[in-house]
């Protein structure tokens, strides 16, 4: 597979401008990737079998506590594996005894999560992280996924930043694609820094509504550099964030501050979960088939 094929898919005209600080997000005409500017740093292709590269790829593991959110993160195969060249990220709900049941209301406790929808189940998924291997500043990132879209599933690719020097959200957060199963079909990018982030109502995010996420396959990138962060689906930009007169404290996507990638699913959550989780449609999956991220040349 050449690395810079063309994939001009067609994105819906309708793109909507949601949660959006003014003097964050422009209005922007639709514009292609430009591959002149950019070589290869690193890829995983996926082309092996079994446990995801180690090298490149570590895991959170349990209850992280985050957002409401109802997954236990596992390592195991079932919820992350390579087959066929592909990478699949898989959620399940399984039953469990009343002792287990127990066991994950108390690791809840605390996180507001609605333990109640559980009843006598576990959902479990996987949360796949570059941390401490591949960290990258001023990037291309750049991800070809497909995903399922039941209710309450909330896969996602994403960047964070170091929060063991900068606490969420002064670390910086870059959201390549969000989805949320309740809106099939209507992909999110966004970003989260110290004013500009959803816990106090003044997220940047961008909504773009593609014709099928599940059966054809979208590539999800972002690039970015010390002014400004741009969005793409199939190459072509949507979403452009610039610095514009931010103070230095709300733009922590710096040279020095190098971002690793994180590829997940979760279950239920404040967003993923607002309209219920349909158990009926479990196992829920995320397949990538290559992520390859990009330096300047």
């Amino acid at each position: 597979m050449q690395i810079f094929q063309t994939r001009l898919t067609t994105i819906a005209l309708l793109v909507i401008l949601s949660s959006v600080s003014t003097s964050m997000a422009n209005s922007i005409p639709l514009a292609s990737f430009n591959s002149d500017q950019w070589e290869l740093l690193w890829s995983d292709e996926f082309d092996y079998t079994g446990k995801p590269n180690p090298e490149i790829w570590d895991y959170e593991h349990g209850y992280l506590g985050f957002n409401e959110e109802l997954q236990n993160y596992t390592d195991h195969p079932e919820n992350a594996r390579v087959e066929d060249g592909i990478l699949i990220i898989e959620a399940h709900l399984k039953d469990v005894g009343a002792q287990r049941s127990q066991e994950i209301v108390k690791e809840l406790d605390g996180s507001n999560a609605k333990t109640e929808l559980l009843g006598s189940q576990e959902f479990t998924s996987a949360r796949l992280i570059t941390r401490g291997k591949k960290e990258f500043v001023h990037s291309r990132v750049e991800a070809r996924a497909r995903f399922t879209t039941g209710r309450g599933t909330w896969p996602a690719i994403w960047l964070l930043g170091d929060e063991a020097l900068k606490p969420w959200p002064l670390c910086g957060e870059m959201d390549i694609m969000e989805h949320v199963g309740f809106k099939p079909n209507h992909v999110y990018s966004a970003v989260h820094s110290k004013v500009s982030n959803f816990m106090n109502g003044a997220g940047v995010s961008k909504e773009v509504i593609l014709d099928d996420v599940w059966n054809d396959f979208h590539t999800y990138a972002v690039e970015w550099d010390a002014t400004t962060i741009r969005y793409f689906v199939d190459d072509v930009c949507y979403h452009i964030i610039k610095k514009g007169q931010r103070p230095e404290d709300d733009w922590p996507f710096v040279k020095d501050n190098p971002f690793y990638l994180i590829l997940n699913i979760a279950v239920g959550g404040s967003w993923g979960g607002r309209e219920g989780i349909d158990k009926s449609l479990f196992p829920q999956r995320m397949e990538v088939d290559y992520v390859r991220v990009f330096k300047r040349k």
